[in-house]
C-alpha cells in the first residue's frame, strides 16, 4: 500500500509504515505521505490524524515502539510502553523471526468499539485496555494491559505476517493470540501465575459455551458478513488457545516452538490454513498431529473421560442438556476425539494417546501403591472433563479436607469446575459436588477461590428468589468464605495475586449478604461520598458495587455520576459505570438506561458494558431485557444489526428461568426474525433458559436437602 493523507496542518499524521515526507498543500493543509508498505491484508491497512503525545522505548533489534496518548494521558502509557518492550523482544526471540516492519506504534482512542485492533504498525486499543495508572488502577486492569498489549504483539506474526486463508480459519490468528498472551505476560511478570490463569480466563469459561448443542467447531464454514463477525466468539479465542496449550504439553514445549518456527517462515507474507500448521507441527515433532488435532478442530464439543476401576478409562460427548442427542449435529468422527491423556500416579507424569476408535475404551499402565491417586488430566492441561466412578469423589472431598495441598491449586480448581459441571449434567449428584465445597474454610489460594465463586453463581443465580433456600447458601457460603476475608482484611496490601483474591473474596463475601463485609464497603462508600477519604484501588470496584447496592440513594448515585464525568482515567469510568448500575431505586435505574441515548454521557463503546451491568442487579435483571426489547429499533439503527457487541446482548437473559420469561423471549426473537450477528448468540441462550427450566425441575430438592442437612 501507498498511503497519503491530506489533513489539517496543526495536526499529524500516522499510518501503517513510517512518514516519508510531509509537504504543506496551502495555507491551512499539510499532506503526509508514507513509505510503501510490505505486501498486506486489507482488514489490517491504518491510519490516524492527532494532537496526540507519545512516549517511546527502543526493542533489542532497534525498532522504535511508540505509544500515542492524549497529552494530559502521558504518565498513564508508561506502563504500556515498558511492557511492550519486553514482551516484543520475547517474541522476536521465540518465534526466530524479525518483526517485519520499521516500527510499532500503539494509540488509545478515546471512544473505539472492540478491546484493540492489530493493525500492522499501529495498533488501535480501547483506553481501559492500554491506559494504567498505579495510583488509581487496579491490579487486574495492570494484567488487562499486560494480556491485550502482548495479544495484539503475538498478532503481529500470527495473523498479519501470517495471514489465514479465510475467515473459517480465524482461529490461527485469535487462537494463537490467546494463547501466546499468556507467555508472553509470564515472561515480564513472572509471579503472576500466568500460565494457571490461562485456566480462569480461558479453558473453564469455554468449556461451558461448548457444551451446548448450539457451539460450533474451531473451524467453521462462514461466508457473509454476519457469519464471519459471529465467529469472533469464546471458541475462536479461548477454545483454540485451549487446545493449543494442550497440543504444547503433548509435543513437548520445545518442539512446539521448532513448528511455530517452521510455520511462520514457511508462510511468511502469504496465506496458510489449519492443515498447514499441523504438517510443521509434525514436520518438527514427528508426531501424528493433524491426525490428533483434526479430531479438535473439525467437530464441535469436547470428551468427558470416565474412569472405572483404577486405570480404566472410557470417552463420551460431554453436553450439559442431558436429554439432547448426543449425535447431533451429524459429525463425521462420530463425536469421539484423539485424546492426549496425561496422568500422574504416585511421582510420574506420562501420556497416553486415547485413539477414538478404541470404543471400548483403554486401560493406563499405571504404576499404583496403597492409597495412590491416579490423577487424570493434572492441572486441567487437557480439553475435557473427568468422571470417576464407585467412591472416588468422595475420597477427593475427603482428601480435600485433611489436606488440601496434596493437588495442586490447578489441580482443586479442575475438581470443583468439573464436579460442578458434571452435576449441571446430571452425571454426578448435586450432593456430591456441594461435598467439595465443605474443605474452602482452610483453602486460600486464588485459582480455587475464583472458580469456585464462578461454579456456584450459576446455583446462586438460579435460587436467587427462592426465599426458604436462598438465605440458607448465603449462610453457608458466608461462613466457608469468613476466614479467608478476615486473614485477608481490608488493607490493599501483598503481591499481585493477593490483591485478586482480597478483591474476590471480599466481593463474594459482600454477595453472600456478609454484615461484617457488606458494613465495611458501605463505611468506606460514605466517607467517599464526603469527600474525607479515597478508596484503596483494588477495593474500589466491590466499594462502589456493594457501598451503592447497600446505602446508595438518589444523592449518592448523582455524586458517583459526577465523579464518572470528570474522572479522566477510562479504568476508573468503568468501575464508576458498575457502582452507578447496582442502585436498588428502579426510578435511577430507569433514568441511566435513558442516558444510553445520550453519547455526550455514556460513550458509544460503553453501552452494551452499561446495559449489562445492569442486567447483574437483581432490581435491574428484567428492566434491561425489557429496554433492550423496546429500543430495539433504536439499537440497530444506531449500532447496525451486523455488530457482534449488539448480538450479543441478547446474552444477559442467560439467568432466566421461568416458561413465561422464555415465552417472552421466543416472541421477541419471532418478531425480530433478522438477527445479523446475533444469530449464534440467540440460538445459546434460548438453548440456556430451557436448560435452566429443566435444572431447576430436576436439582432443587437435592439441593434444598443438602443444604438443609448442614448442621
Amino acid at each position: 500500500y501507498s498511503i497519503s493523507i491530506i489533513h489539517p496542518k496543526e495536526y499529524s499524521a500516522l499510518s501503517n509504515m513510517p512518514e516519508e515526507k510531509s509537504e504543506m498543500v496551502d495555507d491551512n493543509w499539510k499532506k503526509t505521505t508514507f513509505v510503501k508498505s510490505v505486501p498486506m491484508s486489507t482488514y489490517l491497512v491504518c491510519f490516524a490524524v492527532h494532537r496526540f503525545t507519545a512516549i517511546e522505548r527502543k526493542s533489542r533489534s532497534g525498532k522504535p515502539l511508540k505509544v500515542y496518548v492524549q497529552p494530559n494521558q502521558k504518565e498513564t502509557a508508561e506502563y504500556a510502553a515498558n511492557i511492550t518492550q519486553a514482551v516484543f523482544d520475547y517474541f522476536e526471540d521465540y518465534f526466530a523471526m524479525e518483526y517485519a516492519l520499521p516500527k510499532l506504534d500503539k494509540i488509545a482512542i478515546p471512544d473505539f468499539g472492540t478491546g484493540a485492533m492489530e493493525n500492522w504498525g499501529l495498533v488501535t486499543y480501547r483506553e481501559t485496555n492500554l491506559l494504567y495508572d498505579p495510583l488509581l488502577s487496579a491490579s487486574s486492569n495492570q494484567q488487562r494491559v499486560a494480556s491485550v498489549v502482548a495479544h495484539e504483539l503475538v498478532h503481529q506474526w500470527f495473523g498479519n505476517t501470517v495471514t489465514m486463508d479465510w475467515w473459517d480459519d480465524l482461529w490461527l490468528n485469535e487462537g494463537f493470540a490467546s494463547f501466546f498472551e499468556f507467555l508472553g505476560v509470564n515472561h515480564a511478570e513472572k509471579d503472576w501465575q500466568m500460565l494457571s490463569q490461562v485456566l480462569l480466563e480461558d479453558v473453564f469459561p469455554v468449556q461451558e459455551d461448548d457444551s451446548l448443542m448450539s457451539s460450533h467447531p474451531v473451524v467453521v464454514t462462514v461466508s457473509t458478513p454476519a457469519e464471519i463477525t459471529s465467529v469472533f466468539d469464546g471458541i475462536s479465542y479461548s477454545k483454540g488457545a485451549s487446545i493449543l496449550r494442550m497440543l504444547q504439553d503433548w509435543i513437548t514445549p520445545e518442539k512446539f516452538q521448532k513448528g511455530c518456527q517452521i510455520y511462520l517462515k514457511k508462510f511468511q507474507f502469504a496465506n496458510a490454513k489449519t492443515s498447514d500448521f499441523w504438517d510443521s507441527l509434525q514436520e518438527a515433532s514427528n508426531l501424528p498431529v493433524k491426525e490428533v488435532m483434526d479430531t479438535w478442530t473439525s467437530q464441535m464439543g469436547y470428551p468427558v473421560v470416565t474412569v472405572s476401576g483404577r486405570q480404566n478409562i472410557t470417552q463420551k460427548r460431554f453436553l450439559l442438556d442431558s436429554k439432547a442427542d448426543p449425535s447431533q449435529p451429524p459429525s463425521e468422527l462420530g463425536y469421539t476425539w484423539n485424546i492426549p491423556v496425561r496422568w500422574a500416579d504416585n511421582d510420574n507424569s506420562r501420556i497416553t494417546v486415547y485413539n477414538r476408535l478404541d470404543k471400548g475404551g483403554i486401560t493406563l499402565n499405571a504404576n499404583l501403591s496403597g492409597d495412590a491417586f491416579l490423577k487424570i488430566n493434572p492441572d486441567h492441561i487437557g480439553f475435557y472433563r473427568v468422571n470417576y466412578e464407585g467412591g472416588t469423589w468422595d475420597w477427593i472431598a475427603e482428601a480435600l479436607s485433611s489436606n488440601h495441598t496434596r493437588f495442586s491449586a490447578a489441580d482443586r480448581s479442575s475438581f470443583i469446575d468439573d464436579a460442578f459441571a458434571l452435576a449441571r449434567a446430571q452425571l454426578l449428584n448435586y450432593k456430591i459436588a456441594l461435598n467439595l465445597t465443605m474443605y474452602l474454610k482452610s483453602e486460600e489460594d486464588f485459582l480455587p477461590w475464583e472458580r469456585v465463586i464462578s461454579s456456584v453463581s450459576y446455583i446462586i443465580s438460579m435460587f436467587e428468589d427462592d426465599r426458604e433456600l436462598y438465605p440458607m447458601i448465603e449462610t453457608y457460603f458466608q461462613g466457608q468464605v469468613k476466614p479467608v476475608a478476615d486473614l485477608l482484611g481490608w488493607q490493599d496490601t501483598g503481591s499481585h495475586i493477593t490483591k485478586l483474591l482480597r478483591a474476590s473474596i471480599l466481593g463474594f463475601a459482600c454477595k453472600m449478604g456478609d454484615r461484617e463485609a457488606l458494613g465495611n464497603a458501605s463505611q468506606l462508600f460514605d466517607s467517599w461520598l464526603k469527600g474525607s477519604a479515597s478508596i484503596p484501588v483494588n477495593l474500589r470496584l466491590l466499594v462502589y458495587r456493594y457501598g451503592m447496592q447497600n446505602s446508595g440513594n438518589e444523592a449518592a448515585w448523582n455524586y458517583t455520576l459526577e465523579q464518572y464525568q470528570k474522572t479522566s482515567l477510562a479504568q476508573e469510568k468503568e468501575k464508576l459505570l458498575y457502582g452507578l448500575a447496582s442502585v436498588k431505586d428502579v426510578k435511577l435505574l430507569a433514568r441511566y438506561l435513558e442516558m444510553l441515548k445520550d453519547p455526550n454521557i455514556i460513550k458509544t463503546q460503553d453501552v452494551f458494558t452499561v446495559i449489562r451491568y445492569i442486567s447483574y442487579n437483581s432490581y435491574g435483571k428484567t428492566m434491561a431485557w425489557n429496554w433492550i426489547q423496546l429500543n430495539w429499533d433504536y439499537l440497530v439503527s444506531r449500532f447496525t444489526i451486523n455488530d457482534r457487541y449488539l448480538g450479543r446482548i441478547v446474552t444477559i437473559a442467560e439467568p432466566f428461568n421461568t416458561e413465561l420469561q422464555l415465552w417472552q423471549m421466543q416472541s421477541f426473537f419471532a418478531k425480530y426474525p433478522n438477527a445479523g450477528a446475533g444469530a449464534k448468540p440467540r440460538e445459546q441462550v434460548l438453548e440456556t433458559v430451557k436448560n435452566n427450566i429443566e435444572w431447576l425441575n430436576v436439582n432443587r430438592q437435592s439441593i434444598r436437602e443438602w443444604f438443609a442437612s448442614l448442621p
